[in-house]
């Protein structure tokens, strides 16, 4: 016979209502822990709630959570992630030993009273919880064993990475692969030359495809973006479940843009001129932390003129040094944009981004590092 569980805490109370289950917010602040179940990491105190919960800082999220009698603002409370569903539940350490408190995102204005409250668990979820804590914790020792520690015969895969699996299996199963996310309609609704017009239509295009949704749901939270910036994206006017084929696509778009630091779009610029755009950071950068001076950005993009035919410029910005390179579809179209190149740098001098290289090619020449031109 088991000995009975000693940890048995009561709920804070009068809990204020968290959000449901299905909410869109607690759902993507569940996504944005997947894949961190098990690991520890620190809440940075931020504010005390009348109800006595209070709103933590987690992984760079802000969320809701009950703490320990005694808890202040401005502390570090450290915490392992032990559970998903129904909601995130962390572990944490108080004086009385081991305690579990679910959390969420902050209660957006005017919460309906009917949700569940966020609470400290007992009794029988707390004594599974403990296991599975233990459990956890001992698989992190064995990983970090010589030799891998955990063999593929004893292995197993976690409900997240199952979720993953099924996800990219139903990706797979789409009559069509996406390579890039897919703009339904023309980021601007007529031939424009207003570079800053066009400049926003591509941000907005990007921004608004779905790549990005979670984090602009975590910021929407912290109070740093607008709930109808939301709106416009393809999660919030609702989509089918994960495992069909056409969100699943989306997610694993998602995935790929996490780990490789890289994103595409396509669609059209404005009607009939059909653009397909990449945008990608050196992986030196990533791996270094990189925000601006070190970091190198690539972005790419095919245009399909009526006149020049389909023409493509790889830009490149490392630090402060901008390098282009245009290739033309044949050598008339490139002697055509030979003629203009002043105007680009000049241009580019009045925006306060000087043109380090220009490099023109048509598609029978190769091009190398001594073809730039300023």
């Amino acid at each position: 016979m088991l000995p009975r569980d000693t940890v048995s805490l009561t709920q804070v109370a009068p809990a204020r209502p968290a959000l449901p289950v299905g909410d869109p917010r607690q759902q993507a602040f569940a996504r944005a822990l997947a894949g961190l179940v098990g690991q520890s990491m620190t809440a940075d105190v931020l504010t005390k709630l009348p109800d006595g919960s209070f709103v933590v800082r987690i992984n760079d999220m802000a969320a809701r959570m009950p703490l320990p009698a005694g808890a202040e603002v401005g502390t570090h409370v450290p915490l392992t992630l032990v559970a998903l569903t129904p909601r995130p539940t962390f572990q944490l350490q108080t004086g009385q030993g081991a305690a579990f408190a679910e959390a969420g995102p902050p209660l957006p204005e005017g919460a309906g009273l009917q949700s569940a409250p966020l609470a400290y668990l007992e009794g029988k979820d707390a004594a599974a919880l403990t296991r599975a804590a233990a459990l956890l914790a001992g698989a992190r020792g064995l990983a970090q064993l010589p030799g891998g520690g955990l063999d593929a015969a004893n292995a197993s895969i976690s409900a997240t990475g199952k979720a993953l699996g099924d996800v990219i299996a139903a990706a797979q199963k789409a009559d069509v692969q996406a390579g890039a996310a897919v703009g339904r309609t023309p980021l601007l609704g007529a031939p424009s030359g207003d570079a800053d017009a066009i400049a926003k239509a591509l941000q907005d295009g990007l921004g608004k495809s779905g790549l990005f949704y979670e984090s602009h749901v975590a910021e929407w939270a912290e109070g740093a973006r607008p709930r109808a910036d939301l709106a416009a994206e393809p999660q919030a006017r609702g989509m089918p479940p994960p495992t069909d084929p056409n969100t699943a696509q989306l997610i694993n778009l998602q995935l790929t843009a996490h780990e490789q630091g890289k994103v595409a779009w396509q669609g059209q610029l404005w009607p009939g001129r059909d653009m397909h755009w990449d945008v990608e950071r050196d992986a030196s950068g990533r791996q270094n932390g990189d925000d601006a001076g070190g970091a190198t950005w690539q972005s790419s993009l095919r245009l399909r003129f009526g006149a020049l035919g389909e023409v493509a410029a790889r830009v490149v910005l490392s630090g402060d040094q901008l390098h282009i390179r245009v290739d033309a579809p044949d050598a008339v179209i490139k002697n055509l944009l030979d003629a203009h190149q002043a105007r680009l740098a000049q241009a580019l001098d009045a925006a306060g981004t000087p043109l380090a290289t220009l490099a023109i090619h048509d598609a029978a020449s190769k091009g190398g590092p001594g073809d730039e031109q300023r």
